[in-house]
């Protein structure tokens, strides 16, 4: 006897990959402003590599002062809807929701939480040499 159901159950693996990006089929640069303790705001670029590792540069728009390059590993969460940024030091990890592949939102605690505005929270995807 046979089972209808084998062939569904062999396609599950296959959507639950397309519906969570790898790190380099995601990867690229963002800039934007978050919101930071030492400043009102920081204008940020994130590079998010293909090998599943980040680097965050900030400045800070009070005085334009370089703050702490930060490092770390990242990975794409919740089915494709988050970014988890995971620092090398013993800092709390960030989380970002992803819209649309090109704008990520910073979020307040958990990724599927909304955010009420994201205007000072948000990165977007800057073009790529290619694409110009």
């Amino acid at each position: 006897m046979t089972s209808r159901f084998a062939p569904l159950a062999c396609l599950l693996p296959l959507a639950a990959s397309a519906a969570n990006p790898t790190p380099s089929t995601f990867a690229g640069t963002f800039f934007g402003s978050l919101p930071a303790a030492s400043c009102t705001s920081q204008d940020v670029l994130l590079d998010l590599g293909a090998d599943g590792r980040y680097a965050l540069e900030a400045h800070c728009q009070d005085d334009l002062q370089a703050l702490p390059r930060r490092v770390g590993g990242w990975s794409v969460t919740w089915n494709g809807t988050c970014v988890q940024l995971t620092p090398d030091d013993d800092r709390f990890p960030q989380a970002f929701a992803i819209h649309d592949d090109d704008l990520l939102v910073l979020t307040s605690g958990s990724c599927i939480e909304p955010v009420e505005d994201p205007r000072g929270r948000t990165l977007r995807r800057a073009e790529s040499a290619g694409e110009r």
